[in-house]
């Protein structure tokens, strides 16, 4: 009998489906309303594997789930948001894959915010914000991971480094 992880693996290498490596903790039902929000490649649909499973699937691009469901700064303080434990999960995860930082082809990194249930993008402190916008460019120089926020840029930013071919809905 095949083991749980290989069936994953086999499941996501169809030729129908694109395999996304998610670096966090994300719940199975908010994953799938994740992955019906992100746009479509070529006809393709995603399939999410956690960091765990991808050791030895070739994966299409990565997203960085955060789940900013219970804090706000103004609430619980600046350890709402632990950034350091972030860029650690993404250090862990990309540096075997990333080029090295002069190159001029950064590897497109996905920021999912999830806000438990509710529709759209949370909204963020500004404190927040701060702290993201300085894992973004922490990722940039250090790993060369571009951290973007917008679905639709993101896959014009796979499909400019050459991981997807041209999208279509």
């Amino acid at each position: 009998m095949r083991d749980q992880a290989a069936g994953l693996r086999a499941w996501a290498e169809r030729p129908d489906s694109l395999v996304l490596g998610v670096i966090g903790d994300p719940g199975e039902d908010a994953l799938g309303r994740a992955l019906a929000q992100l746009p479509r490649v070529e006809g393709h649909r995603w399939q999410a594997l956690r960091n765990d499973q991808v050791r030895q699937t070739s994966v299409t691009a990565w997203m960085l789930w955060v789940d900013t469901a219970g804090f706000n700064v103004a609430e619980v303080g600046e350890a709402g948001l632990d950034v350091a434990d972030l860029y650690r999960r993404v250090k862990r995860a990309l540096t075997p894959i990333t080029a090295p930082a002069a190159s001029a082809t950064s590897l497109p990194l996905l920021l999912w915010l999830d806000d438990d249930d509710k529709e759209g993008a949370p909204a963020l402190d500004p404190a927040t914000m701060r702290l993201l916008a300085n894992l973004g460019t922490t990722l940039k120089r250090f790993l060369n991971v571009e951290l973007l926020r917008d679905p639709a840029d993101w896959q014009r930013r796979l499909i400019a480094s050459g991981r997807v071919s041209a999208a279509s809905d």
